[in-house]
């Protein structure tokens, strides 16, 4: 592919990425806290939510054509080793985790959930806080794959 493609696909990935994690960062640490004030602005936090929506779902999109582009280059290229395909799907999982998070949170729920323990275990594992998590994971992965590529082409 030209290499000119590959850094404008490799730029917007990064971007969405770091719109995304960003995003919920900014989410979690400023302006949820400030929504609990009893200051806090109805029109603000009905409004915040499906903007900070649209948001996410447009990184996703990017995330997910970008991401293939990518993958498939990387792939392609001698330097790509069995670790590196490796680390790679761990990083796919992981992404896709967020996905499901994102996509878990946007359906109405219905009746009465399950109390205890499970219920508590998957309000963390789909909760904004977990997405930011896996998020830094998959920026961490993400740095590890870049180091194997350049390790492998300098040898």
């Amino acid at each position: 592919m030209g290499e000119a493609f590959l850094l404008i696909v490799r730029w917007l990935h990064a971007i969405a990425a770091v719109t995304w994690v960003g995003g919920g960062i900014f989410y979690w640490a400023v302006l949820k806290p400030a929504l609990r004030t009893q200051d806090s602005n109805t029109f603000m936090a009905r409004v915040a939510g499906p903007e900070f929506g649209q948001l996410v779902g447009v990184a996703m999109g990017t995330l997910i054509l970008t991401g293939s582009i990518l993958a498939v280059d990387r792939l392609s290229e001698q330097e790509a080793t069995g670790t590196y395909g490796i680390l790679l799907g761990v990083k796919i999982l992981a992404s896709a985790w967020m996905f499901a998070v994102v996509l878990a949170r946007r359906r109405p729920r219905r009746g009465a959930e399950s109390q205890g323990s499970s219920k508590t275990a998957m309000s963390f594992l789909t909760s904004v806080n977990s997405s930011i998590v896996i998020g830094l994971v998959v920026f961490f992965l993400s740095d590890m794959l870049r180091f194997l590529i350049e390790r492998n082409l300098a040898q």
